[in-house]
């Protein structure tokens, strides 16, 4: 299978198209490929960022997009997309470079202040992802997120936190101070990818990146790590050949709690969002009762907090599990214990088509 066809594999209809402010502006032009890089607008927090879009693209096609965060200056936004445009031409991906607060690197502000700076980066990301989502066909289940040296904080931060948008992590040669993710570590879903390379020459990054490297083991992580050798700054081809593997080898499977119609509190709609086609369902809703249904309605006895588990089986994909937390009445989700997510876990491979 080629690596286009890996990456372009769905076909769904189109989203509305929203609006771009500029194109062919002059310090947006990469002369490496055919397409300008363009700036949009979102209009949530009326922040600009950069996307390319490969020549290729087509509204029949759901595409895959990768964010990527930027380092602190002389980084910027251009300067990183810039680094992607030609794998995404030749790989078949929509990339996105926002403008960002929070990528320090070893002079970063106080805790306090770092992770308010990216709780800040975190929204308008999100907010990009929307309003790039309404403009073009992206793949809900294709979204990934990359951050170079300092902007590898944001991309930690935003990426732990959001596994249901972000089926996997890459980071190259990583700052990292660990207070700076303390919001994150409760949100870590073992089942999320997460790639960390840098070059053992530079004495600098390599320490930040071991000891990213050693928080992310600690807190259970799906980890891969990647020394190397000198080489370019950033080597973003390596993360786009992770990001391959993990559509060829890893489900994204997430579990979807929403109000049952009837306005009862304690009555739960659950569906999957998922990047396969289970064949068997069986939910164990954590108080006893089950359910064979792909998107069973339950109602639960009393407010309280359950451990919610469904197991699927596909001919492709082997037999997946995954298990939130639910409270109620707030309805809300949460994550489990990293040693829970490592004990039910299963690492069957798994089929691109």
């Amino acid at each position: 299978m080629t690596t286009v066809s890996v990456l372009r594999r769905y076909s769904c209809a189109a989203l509305l198209f929203g609006c771009v402010v500029s194109t062919g502006c002059s310090q947006y032009i990469d002369p490496n490929v055919p397409e300008p890089i363009r700036p949009y607008v979102e209009p949530e927090f009326g922040r600009e960022y950069l996307v390319y879009r490969p020549s290729s693209y087509s509204k029949d096609y759901a595409w895959p997009l990768i964010v990527i965060c930027h380092s602190a200056f002389p980084d910027s936004p251009n300067r990183r997309i810039r680094a992607w445009t030609r794998l995404a031409e030749d790989h078949g991906f929509v990339v996105a470079a926002p403008k960002l607060e929070g990528n320090r690197k070893s002079w970063a502000p106080k805790a306090a202040r770092q992770i308010s700076l990216q709780r800040d980066d975190e929204k308008r990301i999100l907010a990009a992802i929307r309003h790039i989502r309404a403009a073009h066909n992206i793949s809900e289940d294709r979204i990934f997120i990359h951050g170079f040296s300092g902007g590898a904080h944001v991309a930690l931060h935003t990426g732990l936190r959001h596994p249901e948008v972000f089926r996997a992590i890459a980071l190259s040669q990583p700052g990292f101070e660990e207070a700076h993710l303390a919001d994150a570590a409760g949100a870590i879903d073992f089942h999320q990818p997460v790639f960390v390379h840098y070059s053992v020459a530079d004495a600098v990054m390599r320490k930040h990146a071991r000891r990213c490297v050693e928080w992310l083991r600690s807190q259970g992580a799906k980890l891969t790590e990647n020394p190397h050798g000198p080489g370019r700054d950033d080597d973003t081809e390596r993360s786009v050949r992770f990001f391959e593997e993990v559509l060829r080898t890893q489900p994204w499977i997430h579990i979807r709690a929403l109000p049952a119609r009837g306005g009862n509190p304690l009555e739960i709609q659950f569906k999957l969002r998922r990047s396969c086609e289970p064949t068997q369902y069986r939910w164990e809703f954590g108080d006893g009762d089950e359910s064979p249904l792909a998107e069973p309605v339950h109602a639960y006895a009393a407010p309280g907090t359950y451990r919610v588990t469904v197991t699927v089986d596909t001919s492709s994909y082997g037999e997946q599990q995954r298990r939130v937390r639910l409270t109620l009445p707030e309805g809300t989700l949460g994550t489990v214990g990293s040693a829970t997510r490592k004990a039910m876990s299963n690492h069957c491979p798994t089929n691109v088509r």
